[in-house]
């Protein structure tokens, strides 16, 4: 069984019900879920447009191949009313994106993993870093904790809730 790192994010709608619909569809598939992070809100990256986002991490465990993982996440982002019309960032009600799964390192076509930006976004790093601070990237060698404090990303991330859930220490 793998740990897979899973961030939800969306700025359309009751964000925050999407997520939970989001978490209950990933359970309905089969993929444990471990831990859920604090609710964040954060200024939207890549775009001048279109509201604040909420972001949320999600720790499952699964057995499926990332490939696997990925279609079922987009089906879930699908049936909760996400339309990818462009590569643009753009509104969306909600978006599935798989950071790390443990140490893998994942090159196929629609699915690089770690995340290729991962280190350069605050709004993925504080909600990584509140569940999995320990966790070593498998290229850039650095804790999420040392991704985190050495991020230059300059947009704003506020953590709205903390359900008081167990950290998981990696080492």
């Amino acid at each position: 069984m793998s740990t897979a790192y899973i961030l939800l994010g969306g700025n359309m709608g009751d964000v925050p019900a999407a997520f939970a619909r989001a978490i209950a569809m990933m359970k309905e598939e089969g993929l444990q879920t471990k831990a859920v992070g604090s609710l964040y809100r954060s200024e939207p990256w890549g775009m001048e447009s279109g509201g604040q986002f909420h972001n949320q991490l999600v720790v499952i465990s699964t057995g499926l191949p990332p490939a696997a993982l990925l279609e079922i996440l987009q089906r879930i982002e699908k049936t909760l009313g996400r339309r990818r019309v462009s590569s643009a960032p753009a509104p969306r009600p909600i978006d599935i994106d798989i950071l790390m799964i443990d140490q893998e390192v994942v090159d196929l076509p629609g699915l690089t993993v770690p995340h290729p930006r991962l280190h350069r976004r605050r709004f993925a790093l504080m909600p990584l870093s509140e569940l999995a601070p320990g966790l070593r990237h498998p290229l850039l060698g650095k804790t999420v904790a040392e991704l985190l404090s050495e991020c230059d990303d300059p947009l704003k991330v506020a953590r709205l809730s903390l359900p008081g859930l167990p950290h998981i220490e990696h080492r």
